[in-house]
């Protein structure tokens, strides 16, 4: 296994492990500071996030390099640097980018990250537009809504 930007996995390259301590710790502090959701918001914890604008600056934050601020749409595209691998939810690991379809007419249209908590139980983090950023478990409408799950394979 490589530790710097990508790392070799049975079925595809994924961030580093440098990488990936980083976005989970930007994550977390961001969800610790519980901004409000605020449509748009991609800068300022104080001012607010919305969901994509929450990924873009966790990774940016974690020094990803290669990505820029995009729509969720086009994130789940792997456009705006935004590269990776469509993974089975069964399959997914920890910091994979979980996307949901809740407006038919908005395919892909919510974004996430998977994490973990003490017991291995899969939760995600995301913006919501009632709670802000919020860490919940991956279950009910979050697990029938689920139209994608990435894994990033982003850098130089």
């Amino acid at each position: 296994m490589l530790s710097g930007l990508f790392c070799a996995g049975p079925d595809a390259w994924a961030l580093g492990e440098n990488y990936k301590r980083s976005l989970k710790l930007q994550l977390n502090f961001i969800i610790s500071k519980h901004p409000k959701y605020t449509s748009g918001g991609s800068s300022d914890i104080l001012q607010g996030l919305d969901c994509s604008g929450y990924i873009f600056l966790a990774a940016r934050s974690a020094g990803i390099p290669g990505i820029t601020r995009t729509t969720t749409t086009r994130m789940a595209l792997g456009l705006g640097g935004w590269t990776g691998k469509d993974v089975d939810f069964l399959d997914a690991d920890e910091l994979d980018l979980t996307f949901w379809t809740f407006n038919k007419n908005r395919l892909n249209g919510h974004v996430g990250a998977l994490l973990r908590d003490r017991h291995g139980m899969p939760k995600v983090t995301h913006a919501s537009t009632r709670k802000g950023v919020v860490l919940e478990d991956m279950h009910g409408h979050l697990l029938r809504n689920l139209t994608k799950v990435r894994r990033l394979t982003i850098g130089d």
